[in-house]
């Protein structure tokens, strides 16, 4: 019942021009009614809303979570995170860790082969992880193997290969670390180590990013740019055929139109626009389709701290954070659909500044630090340039710090710009002021102080505003190789205080992951650590439909 109303449903849509239909589906099957009639179905297939396209598939350039949220489903990793956020097994049956933090071996599941059906085996687990520091790739994400032996040197051009990194026969991957790394088991769950077919990679680096190849759940059928990705079930996958024949990621870059299109029947889920959070709520149908939780996604603004006037100048970004009304947004344009933000680092984890002040609104105080900060009223000042991606909804949060920075005397000029474009720009330093939002890869507060503000990581590597300082290197390099977690709690904590001492972002808020989620949708599990509407971490080849 539920196809032949949704086909009814999308012929009257298009016909008004409110969807983008799914591609044509060739492998309808049919069923017999007990009068014997027949009645025309589709195969389970799953209709993703994205709220841009992907910039690439291959999982040693991904640094975003639209890359990461298709990505994820072709490719498998070592170790994955269970809905909880615990390392379970995937590509490795098992693992051992030396009792000092610094070797660690992982005996792989046998049997298991890549989408063109070649095996796959250890030195493919090799060749992806080398190929993560290999000079020529370029990746993005090559600091998070810095840790293991010989790696970063292999990347600087200092060696010739990664002494850290080898195989026991076809099935043993090891791996032998310079000094202790207590997140590193989490990190190796992110989709920058999924384990790429080396055939086809070798045969065109570049191009790889449009036909990957994998091992996971889903298999690459077709990329038609800025419109859909389509992969389809792979048959063969060792955690067993997913229950979806296929998954259409659709690109719909205005919220209205995704949400209107789940109320339609022709998506899966979607998030909520906070324009219709009212609508949803007194709508007693839709109000119970609501799934999520608090999530660990931050949105703030960042300060590139490389360039003037933020340059050595944490007065000026500190009265800028308490110019900011955040209870406002979150109220009036969230309608409570996120929490405002008062740390770097989300709850969730082993550590948490419960009781940070943040930067509460205090347009006084905020005046004050303009003096400090060289600029009295904000003259001499020049106009900052805010640039912030599509949705409607980060305009409409621009737009009101915009009006709070006003009032202070700060002039503010909105530039918006599509994701594809925003990106680059920001990772290049060429933003002044800039949305910086963060979906974390791990649950640790590394990926929060050591990949967005170590100085290690300036630009696409995560620390996008540039900011330095030396103590809380030394704070966050100490955390990342102590094992105590009471211990790293402390570190941890001396160092967020400093990043609020200095302020090199201007907080806002913390996003729920409130999605909403067709009737019929199975055994979809949305994590602390999913970000909606692209739903990162949800074990989408668990998925199934029932009328």
């Amino acid at each position: 019942m539920r196809s032949l109303l949704t086909i009814l449903l999308l012929l009257a849509l298009v016909c008004s021009g409110c969807i983008k239909p799914p591609p044509e589906d060739t492998t309808a099957t049919s069923t017999t009614r007990p009068d014997g009639t027949t009645e025309a179905q589709r195969p389970p297939e799953y209709r993703f809303p994205l709220h841009a396209d992907a910039l690439t598939l291959d999982p040693a350039h991904v640094t975003d979570t639209v890359s990461d949220t298709v990505t994820r489903r072709i490719f498998s990793t070592l170790v994955k995170f269970a809905p909880d956020g615990t390392v379970v097994p995937d590509l490795a049956e098992s693992w051992t860790i030396s009792a000092d933090g610094l070797s660690y071996e992982f005996k792989l599941r046998e049997g298991v082969t890549f989408h063109n059906g070649e095996p796959l085996t250890a030195a493919d687990v090799l060749y992806s992880y080398k190929r993560l520091v290999t000079p020529e790739i370029h990746s993005e994400r090559a600091n998070l193997l810095y840790f293991v032996e010989g790696a970063r040197d292999f990347f600087e051009g200092n060696a010739e290969d990664v002494s850290g990194i080898t195989a026991d026969g076809d099935y043993i991957v090891r791996l032998q670390l310079m000094a202790p790394y207590a997140p590193f088991l989490k990190v190796l769950c992110m989709s920058n180590f999924g384990v790429v077919c080396p055939s086809v990679a070798e045969a065109d680096q570049d191009g790889f990013a449009g036909h990957p190849v994998g091992s996971g759940p889903f298999v690459f059928n077709s990329w038609l740019r800025n419109e859909r990705i389509i992969v389809t079930a792979n048959a063969d996958y060792f955690g067993g055929r997913p229950k979806l024949d296929r998954v259409i990621f659709m690109v719909f870059d205005d919220e209205k139109t995704r949400f209107e299109n789940f109320k339609s029947g022709a998506l899966e889920h979607c998030d909520i626009p906070p324009s219709q959070i009212e609508e949803v709520r007194s709508d007693p149908e839709l109000n119970k389709l609501i799934k999520g939780e608090p999530a660990m996604d931050m949105y703030c603004y960042g300060f590139n701290c490389e360039q003037p006037p933020f340059k050595d100048n944490a007065a000026l970004r500190k009265a800028l954070n308490y110019a900011v009304d955040k209870e406002n947004i979150v109220k009036t344009i969230w309608g409570g659909l996120v929490t405002e933000q008062k740390t770097y680092v989300p709850e969730g984890m082993f550590y948490f500044w419960a009781d940070a002040p943040g930067y509460p609104y205090d347009p006084e105080k905020a005046k004050e630090l303009l003096v400090q900060a060289g600029y009295p009223e904000g003259q001499g000042l020049p106009e900052l340039v805010l640039n912030i991606d599509t949705p409607l909804t980060n305009k409409l949060a621009a737009q009101a710090v915009q009006e709070d920075l006003r009032r202070i005397g700060v002039n503010v000029k909105l530039e918006v710009i599509d994701w594809g474009t925003f990106l680059p720009k920001v990772y290049a330093g060429e933003s002044l002021f800039f949305q910086n939002t963060w979906l974390g890869d791990y649950p640790d507060p590394d990926t929060w102080l050591y990949q967005l503000l170590h100085s290690d990581n300036f630009g696409s590597a995560g620390n996008i505003t540039r900011w330095s300082n030396s103590e809380f290197d030394s704070l966050v390099g100490m955390a990342q190789v102590e094992l105590d977690e009471t211990r790293r709690a402390d570190l941890y904590h001396k160092a967020e205080q400093i990043a609020w001492e200095e302020a090199p972002w201007l907080l806002l808020f913390w996003k729920n992951s409130a999605t909403l989620v067709q009737p019929y949708v199975r055994d979809l599990t949305i994590t602390k650590m999913d970000r909606t509407p692209q739903l990162n971490n949800a074990p989408l080849e668990k998925v199934y439909f029932e009328d």
